[in-house]
């Protein structure tokens, strides 16, 4: 260990490989969609992150994305880099681009899960990210379970799907999906023009359905606020400025993809010395539980909610989670 402050038991990358994509979905991050790693570039991170976990002592989490990672002709070998190096890795697609030949080499390649995005059923999923993509991605999840990966479907939700909720959990059950968890779309207030932000009281109401899903087994509760009407013992807290990093196809370094600060770039810094060092994240592990939720009960485990949420709809993140139907606002 390099400090006693930095004491964990593991360590998340997300790690933006490409920003090509071969689809424009509503709800996206995106701006630009021509940033690419390449292979040699992309070692060289390989080996910062795993001098920070070397330096930090603890395990290594890899999720792959972009973009659209299944894009990136290199794919399959950083997944074996990493895993000789003793990393978990995990792929976060949107499933279009799987195949049967595609979820071999997966398998190959050692991948602890794959997680694909459905933001409904056909209808509306394909309104969101385009003609066609929801069957694609079916077939991709039929094509993961063929090899016994295991398979995690993420649904974003927002105003214009968060009805599907319900009818999406007995689909996924049915098709044979291991995992169904769902998160809120989080935009900064300003740039929401196609008004896909849930309002708070939308955001509570959804996440009662989930818990009575919860309790048959359909949906995974284990997000931000989640665990309120669940009253189940998975209590979330935001690792923004912990034990997580995300690093964009273009060498910028975010404490979290849905916190849209930029702490610096890769290229210029090692990722152990932006983790360690950076202003930015050394502020956000300073941050206390906000004073809005010291009377609550959850305070010293959920910590505030989602940082990201509260950024942006307010700059801040040292305030509670707007969405909180507990928090004295």
């Amino acid at each position: 260990m390099i400090m006693d402050t930095f004491c964990y038991k593991d360590f998340t990358l997300q790690w933006h490989i490409t920003h090509r994509c071969n689809l424009r979905c509503k709800h996206c991050y995106q701006e630009d969609y021509s940033a690419f790693e390449g292979f040699d570039n992309a070692l060289n991170i390989l080996n910062q992150y795993c001098e920070l976990l070397k330096a930090y002592g603890c395990i290594g989490r890899l999720n792959i994305t972009g973009g659209e990672p299944l894009t990136h002709p290199h794919l399959f070998d950083l997944l074996r880099a990493a895993r000789s190096h003793g990393i978990r890795t995990g792929v976060l697609t949107n499933g279009t681009l799987i195949g049967s030949w595609e979820a071999r080499k997966l398998k190959a390649c050692g991948v602890d899960y794959v997680q694909i995005s459905l933001d409904g059923m056909e209808k509306v999923h394909d309104a969101i990210r385009g003609k066609g993509s929801f069957e694609k991605a079916v077939n991709g999840i039929y094509a993961l379970r063929s090899q016994g990966i295991f398979t995690s479907v993420s649904f974003t939700a927002q105003n214009s799907n968060f009805r599907e909720l319900k009818k999406l959990a007995s689909f996924c059950n049915d098709i044979g999906a291991d995992k169904l968890w769902f998160d809120r779309v989080i935009i900064p207030a300003a740039e929401d023009s196609g008004n896909l932000t849930l309002s708070s009281d939308t955001f509570s109401k959804l996440c009662r359905t989930a818990a009575h899903l919860n309790k048959r087994g359909r949906v995974f509760c284990g997000r931000a606020l989640q665990f309120i009407p669940c009253k189940n013992k998975l209590i979330y807290h935001c690792s923004a400025g912990e034990n997580l990093l995300v690093v964009l196809a273009n060498g910028d370094v975010m404490p979290c993809r849905r916190l849209l600060i930029i702490i610096g770039n890769i290229k210029d810094n090692h990722l152990l010395t932006l983790h360690r060092d950076s202003p930015v994240m050394n502020k956000l592990r300073s941050v206390g539980i906000p004073e809005g939720c010291m009377k609550c009960t959850y305070a010293s485990m959920c910590r505030g909610g989602s940082k990201c949420a509260a950024y942006a709809r307010t700059g801040r993140f040292d305030i509670p989670d707007p969405d909180c139907c507990l928090s004295e606002k």
